[in-house]
């Protein structure tokens, strides 16, 4: 037989239930996510600073190296970007690039790139979160070819 004490801490909790369903579904639904991706060719203007024709959610980005580290397989990058979308949606990003040579390819290095969103606007207004992009670069050439994907967010 239950006591009075243990009937009052079901009922409570019975109670409590629906409350904490509730408030996790308005937590989910006041953020408001969205995936972006596509692809990208980009070229080096000069030894710092490169642009991007990029299909998909966006459609072209600015990229600054603001510096490089040699490791003993290829590059770390620490970078800015900024994208742009046909919906006048603008990204801006702090970034980390990884360089890996590719064997036998001289010049030739597999790219990552994990992109962190620190500012946004017009239609990206409030965004934030990270994403990433996966690709080749010929360092002796200045060219990139990459995807990108992830998702941003905003409450």
């Amino acid at each position: 037989m239950k006591t009075i004490k243990q009937n009052t801490q079901f009922l409570k909790s019975l109670l409590l239930a629906p409350a904490l369903i509730l408030s996790a579904f308005n937590a989910n639904a006041a953020q408001q996510c969205i995936d972006i991706g596509g692809m990208g060719l980009a070229e080096a203007m000069d030894e710092t600073h490169l642009v991007a024709a990029l299909s998909g959610t966006m459609t072209g980005a600015h990229a600054l190296v603001k510096s490089q580290t040699k490791t003993d397989t290829g590059l770390i990058l620490d970078m800015a970007h900024h994208f742009i979308s046909d919906t006048n949606g603008v990204l801006k990003t702090q970034d980390m690039a990884t360089l890996s040579e590719v064997p036998n390819k001289p010049g030739a290095y597999m790219l990552e790139i994990n992109y962190s969103v620190v500012d946004s606007s017009g239609t990206f207004e409030g965004y934030r979160g990270d994403f990433q992009s996966f690709g080749l670069i010929k360092l002796d050439k200045g060219q990139v070819i990459l995807r990108y994907k992830g998702e941003i967010c905003k409450s």
